[in-house]
């Protein structure tokens, strides 16, 4: 039996080894290729997710503004709270801590500032009485600016809330910003505003076929008819002061006619004659006394 050649079964191995490798190449160079496809569809992906975020957050700070700045004024402090509540859900902030940080901001004025100033420094200095959570932030601010008692106050105000010389629709808008707060119900509310209206905008309503029952027809009623006599007022002002014009100040045409103007050195006209009447002489009363025809007496010598 003959004993394999060590150097015979090296170089088959060493064949057989080459042989594999090059079977792999053509693998690992489509491996290679889809991984570059792949990353390069990655890196692609990735920068438009970042455009895209970009341009949502460019579009959020250009179409969704800020709440109004709060000056410690007590009828807007909850008014202040729902803003910023409506503000943090359009924009999708959800950290306590810049919700806090934008309403803070927001406060102006001395009383305002004054009380953002105190908090911000508890904040800074991680004092245990800072507010943190932004439910307890807004709980806070409520109980130090807003009205503890909004239905003693709304009640108040309604009860001494009347027309005037103000337009119906401006009468409407205070009265509906009061009618919540009071708690009353539909009849009571309907009967208060009947009593602030306008007496004449009221008995005008009552004329109306049909009549309004809801205190929303009410509203509409009073706004339609205030809207016609204010413009019949107008045009009733215009009519007389276009009559009176007419009348106090009507120019001669001949104010205005072209007059041609005499040539040099030529005679000026005559003036026309003046436009007389005869006047019959009054007749003689036959029985009146001549007085040239009566004697004269003589002289006193």
């Amino acid at each position: 039996m003959t004993t394999p050649n060590p150097i015979t079964i090296l170089q088959n191995g060493v064949t057989s080894i080459l042989d594999g490798i090059n079977n792999l190449i053509p693998v690992w160079t489509t491996t290679a290729a889809n991984l570059d496809s792949t990353a390069q569809a990655v890196a692609q992906l990735a920068s438009t997710a970042g455009q895209l975020q970009r341009v949502e957050v460019s579009v959020a700070q250009t179409t969704i503004p800020l709440p109004e700045e709060f000056r410690g004024v007590k009828d807007k402090a909850a008014y202040f709270i729902l803003a910023c509540n409506q503000y943090f859900t359009q924009t999708k902030i959800t950290e306590d801590n810049i919700k806090i940080a934008t309403a803070l901001g927001l406060m102006k004025g001395d009383k305002a500032s004054k009380w953002a100033e105190n908090q911000l420094r508890l904040i800074q200095s991680n004092h245990a009485d800072a507010l943190t959570c932004w439910a307890d932030f807004g709980a806070e601010f409520e109980n130090h600016f807003g009205d503890r008692t909004p239905d003693t106050t709304a009640t108040s105000k309604i009860k001494l809330l009347i027309q005037g010389t103000k337009p119906a629709d401006e009468y409407n808008t205070d009265f509906n910003n009061l009618k919540i707060d009071t708690g009353w119900n539909k009849c009571a509310l309907l009967d208060r505003y009947k009593t602030g209206l306008d007496p004449d905008l009221l008995m005008s309503i009552y004329r109306c076929d049909p009549m309004p029952v809801t205190l929303k027809e009410y509203q509409k009623k009073a706004e339609l008819l205030d809207k016609k006599a204010k413009e019949l007022k107008i045009q009733v002002a215009q009519g007389i002061s276009a009559r009176r014009f007419a009348k106090s100040y009507q120019p001669d045409a001949t104010t205005y006619a072209h007059t041609a103007r005499p040539a040099v050195g030529a005679p000026r006209p005559a003036p026309p004659a003046p436009n007389t009447v005869p006047v019959a002489a009054p007749r003689r009363d036959p029985d009146a006394m001549d007085v040239d025809h009566a004697p004269r007496r003589p002289p006193i010598t």
